[in-house]
């Protein structure tokens, strides 16, 4: 009788083991098909036109509210979905307050660049828009204007 219950506490306890790891698997599987559906690339618009031409994924940002002071920047994220190489020549702000950047080697067919935009608000409290013209050698678009906007609130003041 005491073989008999060590032996059916044996199997119990190796049932119950297998039956955990079947769950932690399982859950462990979940988590792993899970993140992989989480893992979203950026998809490159299709090369449409036989000359370079330019696609940017958007022509505005508004930064709603920033603090005076803290630069207000932003990434414009732009394709080549052209069959030659793009090449930006220029992105010129529209005021001494915006000053920005750009990828200034040719971006080749189905490849991305960006225009970096960033606004100096000290002293500057209150709504703004602030234009940025892309010029580049695209053959249907070859100015392009981005838009940044957004409302600078007065930081604390310091107490002397």
């Amino acid at each position: 009788m005491k073989h008999l219950f060590l032996t059916l506490l044996v199997v119990f306890v190796a049932f119950q083991s297998n039956a955990q790891n079947t769950k932690n698997k399982t859950s462990q599987e979940k988590v792993k098909t899970a993140s992989k559906k989480k893992e979203v690339k950026p998809t490159t618009p299709a090369i449409i036109y036989d000359k370079a031409e330019i696609k940017f994924d958007s022509t505005s940002h508004d930064f709603k509210e920033v603090f005076e002071g803290v630069d207000a920047i932003y990434v414009f994220t732009f394709y080549n979905i052209g069959k030659e190489p793009l090449t930006i020549s220029d992105a010129r702000p529209g005021c001494s307050c915006t000053v920005s950047d750009f990828t200034h080697e040719p971006v080749m067919p189905g490849k991305s660049g960006t225009v970096i935009v960033k606004y100096a608000t000290h002293g500057r409290v209150g709504a703004f828009t602030k234009s940025i013209t892309v010029t580049s050698n695209s053959s249907i678009s070859p100015v392009v204007t981005l838009i940044i906007s957004g409302n600078v609130i007065a930081g604390p003041q310091e107490v002397h």
